[in-house]
């Protein structure tokens, strides 16, 4: 487990949380103790979960850390530490993983010295404070220890300067693998430096860059927004052109939900009908079904009464079938395709662990293949370009997504991102939509966990060792450990 040190030292009275140079122990000084840390599960009443946790023991001797990620369970090993085969070899590995319970707890871990207690302290008081900004930033790329924890009054708060700018006091954002692997310095859509996590942000307009605005926002408004980063901050401030208006009745934290996960579910579900029929009756096989959206897409396709099929870590299938998936089958292609190829009405596929090539085998004749992402792809490790000239990662990614548009038959590519920017009224249409639904008890989204600011490092070490509960991360700005 990749460890949550926060070495820091505040100086001059600003709160600045300085990071310390990584060591290699530093990934495994934690691993042979107990470890008691606070969370609240949506699942339970929001009462107090006090998780005790023997973090598994890690061998010393090496410093690379192999993790799970929220992808179908895929291992890896950090790029930059360690190498992995691509090969069949690598396929077998998949089902590896030490077995898990399927309780609804994350296990996560956080250490702390006496002066660690004190700057987390003077962190968590300043939370409570509304006239300066907290936030969660990336300095630098690596693991969790490039996290740091900043809170500084001599800021103040974030101000329009654009006539287009909203600020937004937050209310919740999300917490995701996407983050974890931009902070590593390895996704499709990297991000400059310093990088805040958080790209679907719920909260309250508290101020209008123009009065030209006021015909479609007021200051109070409860919105959403879809950004490339910002959300892990006590404020934000974004675009008008990203954001979406929360129906009255709604709460921020079912809005990031439905925003974050159900539209994108709903509107994958949207390309994969045929000729625009319901998918009641369909076959639909969904890859990687433990992650938040592959959740959120399984909800959906149920409703509609299809018959679901799933791929996931063998420790995931209880908890599946109990949401009426029909069958589970791991997460290797070579272990299910055999079963269901040529049978498939849909696939939904957000891992492309061999190139999408199985999902398109899986296709009976009239069937659509959804990709709606590739994880394995940057979370298998390094991926060695001829001549030396480095890992390809994001190289493989574009070319895997162009072949989805223009090589593979029936197939489309879905990114939430672009539908959002490219179709904003239609991806607004669906949240409204979702979000009606979901007030008429039709569905009630997950939450897997909620963490204060100063939590954000333990959560994202705990997705990518795929130790979450089923459902979105949270982050709650302005709660601290003891108020959650």
């Amino acid at each position: 487990m990749v460890s949550v040190k926060k070495k820091a030292s505040i100086k001059g009275g600003l709160g600045l949380r300085k990071q310390k140079t990584p060591t290699p122990s530093d990934d495994t000084d934690e691993l042979d103790r107990l470890v008691e840390e606070k969370i609240v599960s949506a699942n339970n009443n929001n009462k107090w979960l006090k998780v005790k946790t023997a973090l598994e023991e890690t061998p010393k001797a090496s410093n690379s850390t192999s993790n799970t990620a929220d992808n179908g369970d895929i291992e890896y090993s950090s790029s930059d530490e360690s190498h992995q085969s691509r090969d069949e070899s690598a396929l077998k590995r998949i089902d590896s993983h030490g077995s898990s319970s399927d309780e609804s707890l994350a296990r996560v871990g956080s250490s702390w010295d006496d002066e660690d207690q004190q700057e987390n302290a003077f962190f968590e008081k300043s939370v409570k404070v509304e006239t300066h900004q907290a936030v969660v930033k990336v300095l630098e790329h690596g693991n969790t220890q490039m996290l740091v924890l900043e809170a500084n009054p001599m800021k103040g708060i974030p101000t329009c300067v654009e006539p287009d700018d909203v600020v937004i006091k937050v209310d919740c954002s999300t917490i995701t693998l996407q983050d974890c692997m931009i902070r590593r310095g390895h996704w499709i859509d990297m991000q400059p430096l310093p990088f805040i996590p958080g790209s679907d942000i719920v909260g309250t307009i508290k101020e209008l860059g123009s009065s030209e605005l006021g015909s479609r926002f007021r200051i109070g408004d409860l919105v959403a927004a879809i950004v490339p980063s910002g959300g892990n901050a006590k404020y934000a401030k974004v675009k008008a052109r990203d954001l979406l208006l929360v129906p009255n009745g709604v709460d921020p934290v079912t809005a990031l939900c439905i925003s974050s996960t159900y539209v994108p579910a709903k509107q994958s579900l949207e390309l994969s009908r045929y000729e625009g029929t319901p998918l009641t009756g369909a076959n639909v096989l969904v890859i990687g079904a433990n992650g938040p959206t592959a959740l959120a897409t399984i909800d959906l396709a149920l409703l509609e009464g299809a018959n679901v099929y799933a791929t996931a870590d063998k420790r995931h299938h209880v908890h599946l079938r109990s949401l009426g998936v029909k069958q589970c089958f791991s997460v290797n292609p070579l272990k299910w395709l055999p079963h269901l190829e040529g049978k498939m009405d849909v696939v939904l596929d957000s891992v492309c662990l061999d190139g999408y090539e199985s999902s398109a085998k899986a296709l009976g004749p009239n069937g659509k293949l959804v990709c709606t992402g590739m994880s394995a792809t940057f979370t298998q490790g390094r991926i060695e370009g001829p001549y030396g000239i480095g890992d390809m990662r994001s190289l493989t990614a574009s070319y895997q997504k162009a072949r989805v548009k223009y090589r593979i038959h029936n197939a489309h590519y879905y990114d939430k991102v672009e539908s959002f920017r490219d179709e904003k009224g239609i991806y607004a249409q669906y949240f409204k939509y979702l979000c009606h639904i979901q007030t008429n008890g039709l569905f009630k989204p997950t939450v897997a966990a909620r963490a204060s600011l100063s939590m954000v490092s333990s959560l994202q070490k705990a997705i990518e060792r795929g130790e979450t509960p089923y459902g979105v991360c949270v982050a709650t700005p302005w709660l601290t450990r003891e108020d959650l």
